[in-house]
């Protein structure tokens, strides 16, 4: 009987079942990672964003314009109008 055959099927049944237990342990460790995770409650507002502005960055009528639209002292109406006023 020759037994050199025999090794090498050994070792790659060894390989193929190592990599199973490997995977196995990796997707149980994940799964329970993922299962940890807390979801958003649905009443949860999202963070509004913070707008910083330099005061040496508004320098034109526009740019003080566009800041006004943009933390609400102007409607999008009022700000269009006043745009089409400073553009023309």
């Amino acid at each position: 009987m020759n037994r050199k055959a025999i090794s090498p099927l050994i070792a790659t049944i060894l390989l193929v079942v190592f990599a199973l237990v490997i995977g196995t342990i990796t997707m149980n460790w994940g799964r329970a990672y993922v299962e940890n995770i807390e979801e958003p409650k649905e009443d949860a507002k999202p963070l509004e964003s913070a707008i910083i502005i330099s005061i040496k960055d508004i320098n034109t009528p526009l740019k003080e314009l566009q800041i006004d639209h943009i933390t609400g002292k102007l409607t999008e109406e009022e700000y269009l109008k006043q745009e089409q006023e400073l553009t023309s």
